[in-house]
Formats: C-alpha cells, structure tokens, sequence
C-alpha cells in the first residue's frame, strides 16, 4: 500500500460512540467512522488498565484490517475504550436495566476510577522509532453523590444509562449524580482530547491538521 498522507482534517474514528464523535468534530477532526467488531471481554490475568489498552489496540487494528487496500481514507485511525472500575469490579455497559440499577446502587455515596485507553494506529505502518502505534491510557476519580432510590429508578427512567460504562453519563443527564471529577473529565466522556493530541503531536502528525493553537 502507498504511503498515506492526511488531508486537511479527515481520521478514521474507530467507534461507534456519538461522544467521541463529537469530541473529536469539537477539536477540528473530521472523522470517518469505522466500527470495529472486537469482543470486550477482560481475561483474568488483566489488570482493568491493561484491558483497555488491549481492546484499544485490538479495535484500531481490526479497523486498519478493515481498510486494507484502501488509499483514500485518511492515514490515522484513533480507537478507544472505556470502563468504570470499583474497588476490584469492572463495571462496563449494562445488560439490562437491573444490571443498571446495580451498578448505580454501587456506585452512590463512593469514589470509582474511569479509565480510558486510546490508540493511535498508522496505515502508513509501524515504526518502533516512533513508538507507532501509540496506546496510552488515562485515569480519573469520579465521586459520586448519596443515590435515593427514587433517583436512581427516575435516571434509570431516561434511558441515558443504557449504553454508558457505569451506567451514567457524566456529560448530560447523569452530571447530576457526579459530586467531583478529580483528572480528566474528557476522559470519562469517552475521549481524553489533551492526552489525544499531545499523542499526535509527539510524532509529528499533528502538523498535517491545521490547529491554531499547536
């Protein structure tokens, strides 16, 4: 395959998440999604940091498979996962609604970790000089607030927690039950957008996209 070169602003966005797509359109990238259909499943021999970095990785390389042959998408693929993690229980999205409504009984009165992992992966290739591809990973603390369960049944009720890692959203309906954020609140939206960019920057891609600030 020839060597890609980005254009203007166009990734490969390797999620079907509405709110990495925002994310990523509110910074100046226009993606093209590309969903990957890897199992998230967490082997016992994984610590919840190293779970997602794998699926990380497993999602932008199975995209890149995807795109195999292909030279007019753009060169860069971004791929990430997110998961909820309290005291020794990994908490992603919920089955049902009682799954919902336990994790969110869980979750009331404590502090819990978000942590997101993302890949940056090359068409061009990989280059052990450059550490491509790039996987990093971002924790953050949330605390959450006492939870009656006359709250949790009326959030439940939204159907916002459906298709959310911990079943809450800290971005819309579900900022009411977040007491704190301490680190990164992009990161538990599902895309931590400053470690994203300082990712890209270090490699020397970012000059391709028109920035202003960088």
């Amino acid at each position: 395959m020839k060597k890609l070169t980005p254009s203007n602003r166009r990734i490969v966005l390797a999620s079907g998440s509405p709110r990495r797509l925002e994310l990523a359109r509110r910074i100046g990238f226009e993606p093209h999604i590309v969903v990957s259909d890897v199992p998230e499943v967490k082997t016992t021999s994984e610590s919840p940091a190293d779970y997602t970095r794998r699926l990380a990785f497993l999602k932008a390389q199975g995209v890149a498979e995807k795109l195999a042959g292909s030279d007019e998408i753009a060169d860069w693929i971004l791929a990430a996962d997110t998961i909820v993690v309290l005291g020794e229980e990994v908490l992603e999205k919920p089955v049902d609604l009682a799954d919902a409504r336990r994790m969110l009984k869980q979750l009331s009165g404590n502090s819990h970790t978000v942590i997101t992992s993302f890949c940056w992966w090359s068409r061009s290739g990989h280059d052990a000089s450059q550490n491509l591809p790039i996987v990093r990973s971002v924790e953050t603390t949330v605390y959450f607030r006492e939870l009656s369960d006359a709250m949790i049944e009326r959030y439940l009720a939204t159907g916002e927690s459906m298709d959310k890692a911990g079943s809450y959203g800290a971005q819309d309906i579900g900022s009411i039950l977040v007491r704190k954020i301490e680190g990164s609140y992009f990161s538990v939206v599902g895309l931590p957008i400053c470690e994203v960019i300082e990712a890209l920057q270090e490699v020397g891609a970012l000059e391709n996209y028109p920035f202003p600030l960088l």
